[in-house]
Parts: structure tokens; C-alpha cells; sequence
């Protein structure tokens, strides 16, 4: 009974506030998806091998919804290996590979591709294998409509990409790629980094050259191709300027144009708290594509249609989704267990972007929502931010409660401290991946102290504290504060709390640390309190029951 209180207290406030009026909807989670990592990971072959380089073919026919593909990979070997595995769903037909023009042996079975190379390589040794295939691809690569005009768009995390094109399929593997994307001629195709080439063909088709120089992971390398109307706009750093390139459908161009206003000024804004824009060389766009999800493919953002509205509705996608071109792409996760650092990160960073407009009140309100998001509306048992269970793998605890836990810790080690890990993490594992506990390195060098207590309940426990708070006179001025931990269903938690006494000529802020269950503190002041507020400026992830602690009050 005390927790449905808490909870419609909780519900009430979120309601009350004025600046969380208005119903905001949630297309960053993928509802009814059923994804378990942990299939991934026991998928995870022995990485005896790295790709270094992939060149696509690709001829999309969307009558047929097939592709005629051909998968020119560049490996290293990083041991003695005599055999390459690569993942290839089993309804794509291969029907030759071959090596310095010589047919090779392999077996397509279970959606692993395995190669036999030439003769065995030694460790260190470069290969390049050609793989001829075709196929309908049952995910990854859709064929639809909009307004009755055809579509073709790719969606592939976490492990679509091996639906429609030979890869090793996993996060940690970054390679560069060349892709050759033959489409009708009525269609414009967007992808990843600079279009090199653009031929038109004798058969009513066009070929698309894109290449991405910077190392890219399968998840992130896409395609989307219809009768796109492009506009363009121009971020300048310095003395550089890089083109920003939008894909908009003739429908909705007007729209588009004034949705996507934002976008510079927000590329603007993250790359002075989190360091230049990753891709300064070649790009940043983003393509209109069917469905509710979006996604932060590199250097070139899908966005649901649904969110062009021409109202700036939907500002905090385009800021999530550009925030993603640092954390998820420049800095990838090393598997899917940490997924918070993607998803958590670019959700606080929609945050820092209101906060950025503003101020305090701003940031404030929008954690509100990802407070409410977490607490009422993420469905099933609570549980860790890392390693996330069946199902979970874009729910509301990757999401908000990482983006709180990011808010957490900015308050824990303060903010010059908070900004330089940011860079100093995003500096460091550049093009590159980063584990849960490489980002707590990079906390704890920057801090100068263990962070050991902070991950282990915020990130590798489940729950929240709920607190018990109340305050008296035990002299004239001397007040006494009790905060209790009553959280039933999770462990007690340690944090700073930051408590604001209202005084007759101002306030004054102090900070105790809560890590009993229960909580005692006294102060002295030099004025008599009018009151005293428990978190004023919301920074600890909780729910908070009071109560008014009556004591000795001398007159």
C-alpha cells in the first residue's frame, strides 16, 4: 500500500509540473522486440581476424524486394587460422567466393558463412575474399511505400545486417566501407560518408557510390532510397566547413525544413561540451525513412517520418539521434551489455540540449520526464542498467535511468569534472569501442577517487532509493534531519544529498551523505529555518515520502 502512495504521489507531481504538460511520446524504445545479447554473445566467434575493409555491390530490384550482391572483404589475421568465419543469414544464396581469382571452398549453414582461404595464414597476414550472393532478405533491408512511392531503407540493430550483407556482425569489429548502390532511376539513395559517384545506367537504373572513411560497425552502415527532395545547410568550425544534408519526402519538405532548422545549432552546442563533431570530414544528414524508429547511422541519421510535423515537436529525436554521432558511433560499445552507453548517453544528452536552452528549470523538467518514463511506464521486474535481460535491450532503464545515472554522477563529481570525462572518454576511445568499465576509468582518473560504490548500485544493481524525510528544532536554531531509506525491494543506496534551508534572509545549501538506513543530522544555524527542502534541485534518482520531525521549541 505504501508504494502505490509513493507512486501516485509520484504521478500527481510529474503531472502538476508546468513543464511537463505536455504528452511527449517515446519512439527511442522498441516495443515487443525480443532481443537477448546473450544469443549474440555466444554467437561471438574466436575474433581471430579483423576486417579492415568492406567494398558492397549492391542491386536492389524493389518489384522483387531482392538484392544481387557482391562483398569485396579485406581481413588480417591476428593468429594461424585456416578458416574465416563471417555471419550471412541462410536464405541468402551464395554462390561463389573467391580469393586472388581462385574458387574457394565453404559452408553457409546456421548464419555463419565459413570460408577456407587459399592456403593457411599467419598471424598478421591481409587477405582479400570476393563473395557473390542474392537473395530476399527477410529484415534489415525493407521494401515499402510512402504515398504510394516505393521505398528501400535498411534498419539493422542490433543484428540485421547479416540479413542482407555478408559481415562479421558485432559492435567491436569497425571497418571502413565502399558501398556501389544500384536503384531506379526515380530514386535518390542516402547512406554513410561522401557520395563519390552517382552513374546513370542504360537499364533505367542509377548507381550510387558512398564511402565511409571513418571505421564503421555493421550495425551502423545503411541505406535508404526513394524520391527524396534534398536541401542542405552548413556547420563551420574554424576555418572547415562540412555540409549537413538532409532526405526529405516531397510531402513533407516544407515540414522538414523548419523541423530541422535546429540541427546545426545543436552540432554547434555538442561539440563544445563534447569535442568536434566526429565526421568533420565528411558529413552529417539525416534521411527520412517509414515506421516509428529512428536511428543514429553514421554520419547519416534515419528519422521516422512521423516525427516531420513542421511544430518542432519532436526537437529531442533530432538531438538524441545527432548526440549519437559521438556515443555510439565515434564511440561504440563493446557489446551489447553496455548499451547504456549508447542509449543513456545520447538521452542525457537531449537533456544538456534543453538545458543548454533553458537553463536549470529546463534540465530539471526533462529529467521529470525521463523520471516518469522509468518509473511508471517501463514494464516487467526492474533490473540492472548493464546486461539487460530478454526483451530489454531498449527499454526505459537503458534509456532514462542511464541518462539519470549520467545525471547523477555530473552532480557526484561536479561539473568541471563531468565535462572533461566526457571528452577525455570520447578523446580516448575515438573510432573506436569502450566497455561499461573503460567509462569508469576514464570517471575515476578524471575524479581522482574509486567510483567502485557509485557504478556497483546505479549500474550493476537495480532500484532506486525511496526516502523517508523530515525535519525539526531540537534548540532555537539548532535543526535536526532524518532521512530514512525504505525501499523494500532494493538494497540501500549511497549518496550526496543536497539540502537547501529556507531561511528569513535567504537560503543556504548543504550536502550529507544518506547511506544508512537510518539517517541522522544536526546543524547549527545563524538563523531560525522557515523550511528545509530535500533534493531542491533533483538530482538523485528517487521517490521521497515526508514527514514533519516535531521537537523541543524553546519561545
Amino acid at each position: 500500500m505504501k508504494r502505490i502512495k509513493i507512486y501516485l504521489i509520484l504521478l500527481l507531481a510529474l503531472q502538476l509540473h508546468p513543464l511537463t504538460a505536455q504528452e511527449i511520446p517515446y519512439p527511442y524504445h522498441e516495443s515487443g522486440t525480443k532481443y537477448d545479447f546473450r544469443v549474440f554473445l555466444r554467437e561471438y566467434l574466436v575474433h581471430d581476424f579483423d576486417v579492415i575493409h568492406y567494398e558492397f555491390d549492391w542491386k536492389l530490384d524493389f518489384v522483387a524486394q531482392s538484392i544481387e550482391g557482391k562483398a569485396v572483404v579485406k581481413i588480417r589475421s591476428q593468429s594461424t587460422i585456416n578458416k574465416i568465419t563471417l555471419h550471412l543469414a541462410d536464405n541468402m544464396h551464395v554462390s561463389r567466393i573467391i580469393q586472388d581469382q581462385i574458387l574457394l571452398t565453404f559452408t553457409h549453414q546456421n548464419d555463419l558463412l565459413e570460408i577456407y582461404p587459399v592456403q593457411t595464414l599467419n598471424p598478421n597476414q591481409e587477405i582479400v575474399v570476393t563473395i557473390s550472393y542474392s537473395g530476399i532478405p527477410q529484415s534489415g533491408l525493407n521494401f515499402s511505400y510512402h504515398e504510394e512511392n516505393p521505398i528501400i531503407w535498411s534498419l539493422d540493430e542490433p543484428n540485421g545486417s547479416r540479413e542482407w550483407f555478408p559481415c562479421y556482425d558485432v559492435p567491436s569489429d569497425k571497418a571502413t566501407v565502399k558501398m556501389h548502390i544500384t536503384v531506379a532511376d526515380s530514386m535518390i539513395v542516402a547512406s554513410n560518408g561522401d557520395l563519390i559517384d552517382v552513374i546513370s545506367n542504360p537499364d533505367q537504373t542509377k548507381t550510387y557510390t558512398w564511402e565511409e572513411n571513418y571505421p564503421i560497425s555493421t550495425y551502423l552502415i545503411s541505406i535508404a532510397a526513394t524520391n527524396y527532395e534534398t536541401f542542405s545547410d552548413v556547420y563551420t568550425s574554424g576555418s572547415e566547413t562540412m555540409e549537413v544534408l538532409y532526405y526529405a519526402y516531397p510531402e513533407h519538405f516544407t515540414q522538414a525544413q523548419e523541423d530541422f532548422s535546429v540541427t546545426v545549432p545543436m552540432i554547434e552546442f555538442y561539440a563544445d561540451v563534447f569535442g568536434e563533431y566526429p565526421f568533420l570530414e565528411e558529413k552529417y544528414g539525416m534521411a527520412v525513412i517509414p515506421g516509428n524508429t529512428s536511428m543514429e547511422h553514421q554520419t547519416c541519421t534515419s528519422l521516422s517520418s512521423r516525427l516531420v510535423t513542421g511544430t518542432h515537436q519532436y526537437d529531442y529525436i533530432i538531438a538524441h539521434e545527432l548526440a549519437h554521432q559521438w556515443w555510439g558511433d565515434l564511440v561504440t560499445l563493446t557489446d551489447w551489455a553496455d548499451i547504456w552507453l549508447n542509449e543513456g548517453f545520447a538521452t542525457y544528452s537531449d537533456a544538456l540540449w534543453v538545458e543548454n536552452l533553458y537553463g536549470l528549470d529546463g534540465l530539471k523538467s526533462r529529467m521529470a520526464d525521463f523520471k516518469y518514463q522509468y518509473m511508471i511506464r517501463h514494464e516487467g521486474q526492474d533490473h540492472p542498467l548493464y546486461d539487460p535481460p530478454l526483451g530489454h535491450l531498449f527499454c526505459e532503464i537503458e534509456y532514462e535511468k542511464g541518462a539519470w545515472v549520467l545525471h547523477m554522477l555530473r552532480f557526484v563529481v561536479g561539473d568541471d569534472n563531468f565535462w572533461q570525462i566526457l571528452k577525455e572518454y570520447a578523446q580516448l576511445y575515438a573510432y573506436s569501442n569502450a566497455s561499461t568499465e573503460d567509462f569508469q576509468a576514464v570517471c575515476e582518473q578524471i575524479f581522482g577517487e574509486d567510483l567502485s560504490w557509485f557504478f556497483d548500485q546505479w549500474v550493476y544493481e537495480a532500484g532506486y532509493p525511496i526516502y523517508l524525510f523530515g525535519w525539526g528544532f531540537s534548540d532555537q536554531n539548532k535543526i535536526r534531519i532524518v532521512i530514512h531509506q525504505i525501499q523494500e525491494e532494493f538494497p540501500l543506496f549511497k549518496m550526496p544529498v543536497e539540502l537547501e534551508f529556507i531561511l528569513p534572509s535567504g537560503s543556504e545549501k548543504k550536502v550529507v551523505w544518506v547511506e544508512e538506513e537510518e539517517n541522522v543530522f544536526e546543524f547549527d544555524l545563524q538563523e531560525r529555518p522557515l523550511n528545509v527542502l530535500f533534493d531542491p534541485d533533483s538530482w538523485i534518482l528517487s521517490l521521497q515520502e515526508d514527514y514533519r520531525k516535531k521537537g523541543k521549541e524553546k519561545r
